[in-house]
């Protein structure tokens, strides 16, 4: 991650579960930083794999990328 260089200002959703370390969560604010416009979501007492499997967590993920995606279409920022 740290050798990736930038992203600019391409759309870019991170989607942290909330049981991690504080290293891994400094990790992930490193990785929406890559872009001018990222939005960075923890998902509180979500697992990493909750995130795919159980409904709620998986709707915060879904939800993240169907922004994303509406970005890139409609030629918006995710930020603002």
């Amino acid at each position: 991650m740290r050798s990736a260089g930038s992203l600019g200002d391409k759309p870019l959703a991170v989607i942290t579960a909330g049981e991690q370390s504080p290293g891994w969560l400094e990790m992930q604010d490193e990785l929406a930083a890559l872009s001018s416009d990222s939005i960075h979501h923890v998902v509180e007492g979500a697992t990493h794999e909750s995130l795919l499997y159980d409904k709620h967590d998986s709707q915060v993920t879904s939800a993240a990328i169907l922004e994303v995606v509406e970005a890139v279409r409609n030629d918006q920022s995710l930020t603002g």
